[in-house]
């Protein structure tokens, strides 16, 4: 990520940084919330992404538009193995528009690149070592995580705390996401009128917009928008562990609103939010 250098003391986020550095760091953490755009239909727009529980991997598939997710245990992790199944997904749901997922090699691979061509989808990733940007996949990680532990704690079986959360409501929202997904409920081990598990057309963009809209409200309340960064300016590239060296880069050109290409001095090219970066100048070399 990129913060700018423009006071000389640290900012009021909790973070120290060296004082021997001429200017010091705004480290704006928590730049405003630029949500993605909302899907005007279920599946158009799905987020991926991989995670471990128990020792065990696993692949999340979730949609922008209902959030509902599916899970896939993975015997590898290799691209031919997530490929195969997202295929499983999209031939029960259609092919989506937009696939978001990170640039770990199943993504960033040959053979992931073929599949998104000739499934005709397109490919967007996140900034490596920002995962908030792929924050649909992150958010129902987190909730798949919980709910797994949960049912394990209990010895209870993880599919059926999957299947009451996917008929849930969501916070905010008067449906849940297999309404919005599937346009029905699903049963359940709750008592239900049949009449209730009928298809029936859930219109919730209005809903859904209100209470993105909401959220974003809400978290920008304590959220600042850094200036823009422009092709030559000098940078400084935090590393992806606390205590390593940062490393010194220029700007090549922006890749979207908050990415940008960076040169870096040590040679090499690479895509960095502007959230973990630093702009210059700096007097001391040593600094950092």
């Amino acid at each position: 990520c990129f913060v700018w250098v423009q006071h000389q003391h640290s900012c009021g986020s909790g973070v120290e940084l060296s004082t021997t550095t001429p200017e010091t760091l705004v480290l704006a953490r928590l730049v405003t919330l630029r949500p993605h755009d909302m899907p005007d239909r279920p599946w158009a727009k799905v987020g991926t992404d991989l995670f471990t529980f128990d020792n065990k991997d696993y692949l999340i598939t979730v949609d922008y538009y209902s959030n509902f997710w599916e899970i896939d245990y993975l015997t590898d992790t290799k691209s031919t193995n997530v490929i195969r199944k997202l295929k499983d997904h999209f031939v029960r749901q259609g092919i989506p528009d937009i696939v978001i997922s990170d640039n770990g090699p199943q993504f960033s691979s040959q053979e992931f690149q073929k599949f998104s061509h000739h499934w005709a989808f397109l490919h967007k990733t996140s900034s490596p070592g920002y995962p908030q940007s792929n924050g649909k996949a992150e958010s129902a990680v987190k909730t798949a995580k919980r709910l797994m532990l949960k049912a394990q704690m209990s010895r209870q079986d993880p599919y059926l705390a999957i299947l009451d959360h996917r008929n849930t409501p969501t916070h905010g929202l008067s449906t849940s996401p297999a309404q919005r997904l599937l346009s029905r409920r699903t049963k359940t081990f709750l008592p239900t009128k049949t009449s209730l598990l009928q298809p029936k057309i859930q219109d919730s963009m209005r809903e859904l917009t209100t209470n993105q809209q909401r959220q974003q409200t809400y978290y920008n309340r304590s959220a600042k928008d850094l200036d823009t960064l422009k092709q030559g300016d000098p940078v400084r590239i935090q590393p992806f562990q606390p205590h390593n060296i940062w490393r010194k880069g220029t700007v090549v050109e922006p890749i979207d609103p908050r990415s940008y290409s960076v040169q870096l001095d040590s040679g090499g090219v690479i895509r960095k939010k502007q959230e973990t970066s630093a702009k210059g100048p700096w007097n001391d070399p040593q600094s950092f």
